[in-house]
């Protein structure tokens, strides 16, 4: 197929035309869309040392660290960032989460009625809460923006084209200037955070393991560069995914009241008004079902792609070195052989009754194989946390007359934002 219409568009009819394995004509190499779980399977698990993310050179944001890097020195970061993310130590950050949550809704009382920019509310929002788990901090309003910002210049194609053209020929442009000054208060802010825990005792947080980390074969621990690299990864990068997340949420609650008002019940017959604890989490199971099924309609990381080193073959189909091999989760997610009536909204899908039996690679929200996402188990605990609390206080509704598309960038946002109201539950 020709690379003719907007991404999804294509690869959606690829997918309903040609099936499970689709080859499409984009650039100078061979470029396979892969849909079935088992193909899946075979370039992310079974023979992923075929299937390597490709290697570039490093940016100026994300350097070398965990989301760029491949090989051995991928393997030794990630076996010493692991730990910083396992489930029951997240559970200690509930409390100050749901602290930096409960300001934001404590503001919405004094705007209900009046439409803002959803997608810029959860960004931030998603912000605050990485900033808690990676270095204890909240970050302040000149730093939200210039992650923002960021975000934007790295998410929208366009820029982010021209912004990598004019950073590999060294030409000043204003994007550029802009991108700079804010990629160097975050810089400022990695070395402080990264002085700090290597002069003092340390704190309950990412940062802290990461410095703490020694390698099991050389003893040795990560240097500044590397701790940097890994600070922009987890904080800089990690805030995007989730953010978005909670933005699609929120569009769907309001297309489906019945599921925001069951989700509200819930809120109400687990927490009665009050903030939640690490103790309340197994019983907010349908908030964490609707963030599920959120993350299945629009996976904000909607592709995971590789590039084959050696011939293989997928589905019978030959696979030459220097082919691209991709699959579209936001596709994925939609197989009609393992979703039913997979268009439509159910958070109930996630329940554990139904859940069981599901294909492992049907569903990849957080990516599959040796490179699943380390912060998958943060992500699901901020969506978690941010939907029940604020499903017992406010309804929210899309701006009348606004239509919703989706941009299909880095991620998986809403074009132009998401202006929303929010009106209080009595």
């Amino acid at each position: 197929m020709r690379h003719e219409r907007e991404p999804l568009e294509l690869f959606t009819e690829g997918f309903r035309r040609y099936g499970d394995l689709v080859r499409f004509r984009m650039g100078p190499r061979p470029f396979y869309m892969v849909c079935h779980p088992d193909l899946i399977r075979r370039f992310l698990a079974e023979n992923a040392v075929n299937y390597p993310r490709e290697s570039g050179l490093p940016g100026p944001l994300l350097g070398n660290g965990l989301f760029e890097s491949e090989g051995e020195y991928w393997r030794r970061q990630r076996r010493l960032i692991q730990p910083a993310f396992h489930r029951e130590r997240l559970r200690g950050l509930v409390a100050d989460m749901a602290r930096s949550i409960q300001r934001m809704l404590d503001g919405w009382d004094a705007r209900a009625g009046q439409p803002f920019d959803m997608a810029e509310e959860m960004g931030r929002l998603s912000i605050r809460l990485v900033g808690r788990a990676v270095y204890s901090g909240e970050p302040d309003d000149a730093l939200c923006h210039a992650l923002r910002r960021l975000a934007w210049l790295v998410n929208n194609p366009r820029h982010w084209l021209v912004q990598e053209v004019t950073r590999r020929l060294a030409i000043n442009t204003a994007r550029r200037q802009e991108f700079l000054a804010h990629l160097g208060r975050l810089d400022a802010l990695a070395a402080d955070v990264i002085a700090r825990r290597r002069a003092g005792g340390p704190e309950d947080d990412a940062m802290s393991v990461l410095v703490a980390a020694k390698d099991r074969d050389t003893g040795e621990g990560m240097t500044d560069k590397e701790l940097r690299d890994e600070f922009m990864n987890l904080f800089a990068a990690g805030h995007e995914a989730t953010g978005t997340a909670l933005t699609w949420a929120w569009y769907l609650l309001a297309e489906h009241p019945e599921v925001a008002e069951r989700l509200a019940s819930e809120s109400a017959a687990v927490l009665g008004g009050r903030a939640p604890t690490a103790e309340d989490l197994p019983r907010l199971r349908y908030a964490t079902q609707v963030f599920e099924e959120t993350l299945r309609l629009y996976p904000p990381a909607w592709r995971v792609t590789r590039v084959a080193v050696g011939a293989d073959k997928l589905g019978g189909h030959d696979v030459a070195p220097g082919t691209v091999v991709s699959a579209i989760s936001y596709v994925v997610h939609r197989h009609p052989a393992f979703w039913e009536s997979p268009e439509t909204f159910d958070p109930d899908r996630f329940a554990p009754e139904r859940a069981q039996g599901r294909h492992k690679f049907s569903y990849l929200p957080f990516g599959a194989g040796q490179h699943i996402c380390v912060g998958n188990n943060l992500a699901l605990l901020k969506g978690t946390l941010a939907l029940a609390m604020a499903a017992q206080r406010f309804r929210a509704a899309v701006a009348p007359g606004w239509k919703v598309a989706i941009q299909p960038g880095i991620v998986l946002q809403p074009r132009g934002g998401l202006p929303m109201t929010v009106s209080p539950r009595s």
